[in-house]
């Protein structure tokens, strides 16, 4: 299974790291519900604390997932499997060209204390890349598995509210012979796939 934290994160150690110059540095604003951005300081301090959480959400984010994500908004695809619908119970392939796919992600870490939340620490993730070789199996008007396909190219940021955390880019990646389409569930953040052809 690859993830987000496959794709971009460095050790818990190197992040915790990375977040605490970040912040030794700038700083953040957290959210504060239903009132002003507040200045924490002491976020520092928690550096390895929202390394661990930070990586346990992007944990979740399956390649899978943004993939099916992307592809049940693109045009084509949906054309695909509307006539997978009308045919139950049949196997449809579909051969993808090469093609760019972007992935938004807004998860948050709250601060809590004495079971009250003082503040949200915001991330904001963007991963893009390019996949050839993408063969869909489709079945009943859903995207069952990725048969086949590689990722030739690709790039991600994460930022922690407007400071910049890492970036970073990533070459030729062979996606497993099948992925299995992960089901639904509660994913932290926002998440907003996107397709496009790439040029």
């Amino acid at each position: 299974m690859i993830t987000i934290t496959n794709l971009l994160l460095p050790s818990q150690a190197e992040l915790a790291a990375r977040i605490k110059k970040t912040l030794d540095n700038e700083g953040v604003a957290l959210v504060a519900d239903g009132g002003p951005s507040m200045s924490l300081p002491a976020l520092r301090l928690m550096s390895s604390g929202l390394a661990h959480h930070l990586t346990s959400m992007l944990d979740q984010i399956e390649l899978g997932g943004i993939l099916v994500g992307a592809w049940n908004k693109a045009f084509a695809v949906r054309q695909q499997l509307e006539k997978s619908a009308k045919s139950p119970g049949k196997e449809l392939f579909l051969q993808l060209a090469e093609h760019k796919v972007t992935s938004t992600h807004k998860p948050y870490i709250a601060l809590m204390k004495d079971g009250h939340e003082l503040g949200r620490v915001p991330f904001n993730v963007i991963v893009e890349f390019t996949l050839q070789g993408a063969v869909l199996r489709l079945l009943d008007g859903e995207i069952k598995d990725i048969q086949t396909g590689r990722i030739v190219k690709g790039k991600g940021t994460i930022k922690c509210g407007e400071l910049l955390l890492l970036e970073k880019e990533f070459k030729q990646i062979d996606v497993p012979a099948t992925i299995a389409v992960p089901q639904a569930k509660a994913i932290p953040g926002l998440f907003r796939p996107a397709m496009e052809h790439a040029s």
